[in-house]
């Protein structure tokens, strides 16, 4: 933040300097309060997040990515392992470095008597550092780290799993929204038939039972836009809810410009990669294997140090005491008040009643079952792609399908409303015509957007979702 006072103070003195020169005081007084009021906007501005993203203007995908990955919960919780994990790794580099450890006590008993005199309290520093500990220091680091590797990865598949839910529920609220449009599009036609066999019954043409027909059709069309609407609003509370807002908060999202354009052009994207390729593709992508193989080399170090307390134990410590209490009393030569020794211990368990050597057999099994997961995990990972790739070119068939089934049934709804304009149609053969156009036209809708999503179920199946 600048601070105006300051500014102010500065620039009073720096116009005055220019003044006493005879410069043109009036212009350069004009120009340093630009400056000035520049400055404050600037920082001002600087205060407030780069991103900052406008919650009551429509938001596109990107921004909505943008705060799920912010504030979801599953990315706090994720960041906090992280940070958690990371202090694991210090706790275990912290062991080869000196311990300092102050002690201080106050006694008095029926031979000593309560007061301040030197026999009543002590004080001193001591200090330890382990030479070397047969490998253990090493192991517990080691350890460590392949822990935070872990995390780091299990975390890269929390994001893309959070990208993942977030774009499946934005394309739902699109494809809702559609859906609306469609039901109004047909609750609209619908209508106009209503009131047209009104016409037709007051001519003599249709009797009162068509106008019944009529009316029945329009009310099921009429419930189909309520569910259609009432799936909008339900999609519309589950995004806020995927991006850590309140439920109740309502967003608007962008136009979807990629319809639009696949309506105008009549043509989608296509897979164009072999099945093969997308497979290997997640082999070498997804971060489950990075996670896996952290876990195992975490597994065999603990095997190593399962190991190592089998073995005898050589610990080597150096300890160094400094007696306060005494040495501020006297004030005397410090050396005198100060002492250290070192000492090397051996270890060795004769009998345990057999506990080491089962927790040694206890890992060596529990290492067996995680090589076996990962064996199991790339098996499950082709499976899962394979069956994401066969149902995104499913998807593109279905919306080749659907496409022309709204051509045809749009054709034969013309062809029948204009027999029926003319009295060479039955009122049955308009609405089943109606009927069959208006589900060409959700069955369009469903696949396109079924399309988009199987689209993204394939990028996050290969690991390749950002």
């Amino acid at each position: 933040m600048i601070h105006g006072k300051i500014q102010f103070t500065v620039l009073s003195k720096f116009t005055t300097s220019l003044k006493a020169r005879g410069a043109n005081f009036q212009n350069v007084l004009r120009l340093l309060t630009f400056i000035f009021q520049l400055a404050v906007v600037l920082s001002v501005g600087a205060q407030e997040p780069a991103n900052a993203i406008d919650l009551s203007q429509p938001l596109t995908l990107e921004q909505c990515i943008q705060i799920g990955l912010e504030k979801s919960t599953s990315m706090r919780n994720a960041r906090l392992n992280l940070a958690i994990q990371e202090l694991r790794v210090k706790n275990a580099r912290s062991g080869y470095l000196p311990q300092i450890f102050s002690n201080g006590s106050y006694d008095f008993s029926d031979r000593l008597d309560f007061g301040f005199e030197p026999e009543n309290y002590n004080l001193g520093l001591r200090g330890v550092y382990t030479l070397w500990d047969n490998g253990q220091r090493e192991g517990n680091f080691a350890q460590a780290k392949e822990n935070l590797t872990a995390t780091v990865s299990r975390n890269e598949r929390t994001k893309q799993d959070i990208i993942l839910d977030i774009t499946v529920a934005y394309y739902d609220i699109l494809k809702r929204q559609e859906l609306v449009k469609v039901s109004e599009q047909i609750l609209e036609r619908s209508q106009e038939n209503t009131q047209r066999t009104r016409d037709f019954e007051e001519a003599g043409t249709l009797i009162p039972a068509d106008i019944a027909t009529a009316e029945v059709r329009e009310a099921n069309d009429q419930l189909s836009l309520i569910n259609n609407i009432n799936s909008l609003q339900i999609a519309q509370a589950t995004l806020p809810r995927l991006l850590g807002l309140d439920p109740g908060q309502l967003l608007m999202v962008s136009v979807d410009e990629s319809y639009q354009l696949y309506q105008d052009r009549g043509t989608i994207e296509r897979i164009e990669m072999p099945i093969e390729e997308a497979i290997q593709i997640a082999l070498n992508s997804r971060p489950e294997f990075e996670e896996r193989q952290a876990q195992l080399r975490s597994q065999e170090w603990s095997l190593t140090l399962a190991r190592l307390q089998r073995w005898p134990r050589l610990n080597a410590d150096v300890d160094y005491n400094v007696n306060l209490d005494d040495y501020l009393r006297e004030r005397q030569n410090f050396s005198d008040f100060r002492s250290w020794s070192a000492g090397v211990s051996l270890n060795f368990t004769l009998f345990d009643g057999g506990v080491l050597g089962n927790r040694v057999k206890e890992i060596k099994m529990q290492l067996e079952q995680a090589r076996e997961n990962v064996s199991d995990l790339e098996r499950s990972v082709a499976l899962a792609v394979r069956q994401a790739y066969l149902n995104l070119a499913r998807s593109e068939k279905a919306v080749d399908i659907s496409q022309k089934q709204v051509l045809n049934a749009q054709s034969s709804l013309e062809v029948i409303q204009g027999r029926f304009d003319v009295g060479k149609a039955i009122l049955l053969e308009l609405l089943d015509a109606q009927t069959s156009y208006a589900q060409a036209l959700t069955n369009e809708v469903n696949a396109f957007y079924d399309y988009k999503i199987a689209q993204i179920r394939l990028q996050d199946a290969m690991g390749v979702l950002q």
